[in-house]
């Protein structure tokens, strides 16, 4: 059987009989770190080190390196980079990593878009329906037969030229890297020949009208946390993530992608990391400075904060039933999610990024990171520790230390025999 029943899960239980479990003990417990950035590899560092049950190995080496850093120890919990997961162990749960093997129904721009439409076609009353733009998955296969590929999205084909406005986003990249906005199908084929590497493609209808602060547009960036299969929590401290240039609701420019686009990548030398990078809890008192009155301005907010999490915890549940989505009992997963409010304060889900760039949340919202990583000591790594018998510290006065705190938006527990497609291997 692919799963040994011998080792513990995430869930909170331990695996064995009454009669073979262990009593806590005094033992200690391994764990590797793997981590490129230096940003995260400390923060995480700091929280074993918290924690004297455990015994920590580093490897500060490139991702090819880890390969072999990590998955040759025999180390309980691994923390590192995808490709340095030691799948054979991982599936035969002699150790718990800090991915999931399949994620690209939810990571994957193409297979976010055909999930999300699955869903919603089930579900016309859900979050889902309401919630994600109008997308088309555009599968190009040579470059020379662009009219023939655009048969298959004829809204996009047959639009008058400056009737809508579209984005087009490779499905696979990431950083914004090749992103076209366009209003004609002209400013497609230019894109698509600038990309000519890129095959698949998500067409996406383009929110033309952001909620707008200090005439910049944004982004709301929101960790998840997937845990086991499958429990989902979203981080309370979410980032508001602001594009680098003044936004033109004429949309008279639609090539001025540092106006459109929010990434914290593209942002330019001259934009300080407060007006970049700011919390959802500190829109308020700049919606305030507007002219909005503070008491609807922290309303406002504090729906989109309960709207975000039910969309979020219903694309966990989507996705979790598809093969592209295959949980494990001894696997989490931190996530991040992009989503945009609109000038009516409707929210929209526009991606899911694996891997997220923590070192984007800058210096002075360093502690939401610690944060992130000591609430997923928490509920991941202290629980692994009683299971294996171990009494899991309590370091003190953690929550004065630590803003923010995980929200659960989704309990799904699959059984520790199954991954999320409810298949058995046997």
């Amino acid at each position: 059987m692919w799963w040994d029943e011998r080792f513990a899960s995430f869930d909170g239980a331990v695996i064995e009989s009454d009669s073979q479990a262990k009593s806590p003990s005094s033992k200690q417990l391994s764990a590797s770190i793997a981590l490129d950035s230096a940003y995260v590899r400390t923060l995480v560092q700091e929280a074993f080190d918290r924690r004297p049950e455990w015994t920590v190995s580093r490897t500060e080496s490139t991702a090819e390196d880890a390969v072999v850093c990590s998955g040759g120890d025999d180390s309980l919990f691994y923390w590192g980079e995808y490709e340095g997961i030691d799948w054979e162990k991982v599936h035969s749960g002699e150790q718990h990593a800090c991915c999931y093997c399949f994620r690209k129904g939810l990571i994957r721009k193409a297979h976010l878009c055909h999930n999300t439409k699955k869903w919603a076609a089930k579900h016309p009353e859900g979050w889902l329906a309401k919630s994600v733009p109008e997308s088309f998955i555009f599968e190009l296969d040579d470059i020379d037969y662009i009219e023939e590929a655009l048969c298959d999205v004829p809204e996009v084909r047959d639009m008058p030229d400056g009737s809508a406005r579209w984005i087009a986003k490779p499905s696979i990249t990431n950083q914004a890297t090749g992103i076209c906005i366009f209003d004609r199908v002209s400013q497609l084929e230019a894109a698509l020949h600038a990309n000519e590497d890129l095959r698949e493609w998500v067409l996406q209808r383009y929110i033309e009208r952001p909620l707008l602060i200090q005439q910049r547009k944004f982004h709301l960036r929101v960790y998840v946390l997937c845990v086991g299969s499958l429990k989902a929590y979203v981080f309370d401290q979410v980032l508001a993530l602001f594009a680098g240039q003044p936004y033109d609701s004429e949309l008279g420019d639609l090539g001025n992608l540092d106006a459109h686009l929010t990434n914290t990548c593209r942002l330019e030398g001259g934009v300080e990391e407060e007006e970049a990078v700011r919390l959802l809890s500190e829109l308020p008192q700049l919606l305030a400075k507007e002219g909005m009155a503070l008491e609807e301005a922290e309303e406002r907010v504090q729906q989109v904060s309960k709207d975000m999490q039910a969309i979020i915890g219903e694309c966990i549940d989507a996705v979790s039933g598809e093969l592209t989505f295959f949980t494990l009992p001894n696997c989490f997963e931190l996530f991040g999610f992009d989503l945009m409010v609109d000038d009516q304060w409707h929210v929209w889900l526009l991606e899911a990024n694996a891997e997220p760039d923590l070192h984007q949340t800058g210096s002075r919202l360093k502690p939401i990171v610690a944060g992130v990583i000591e609430g997923i000591m928490q509920l991941v790594v202290d629980p692994l520790a009683m299971t294996q018998g171990v009494n899991a510290s309590q370091p003190a006065n953690l929550s004065g230390e630590f803003p923010g705190r995980w929200v659960e938006v989704l309990d799904k527990q699959q059984g520790r025999h199954l991954g999320s497609s409810g298949m058995a291997f046997q």
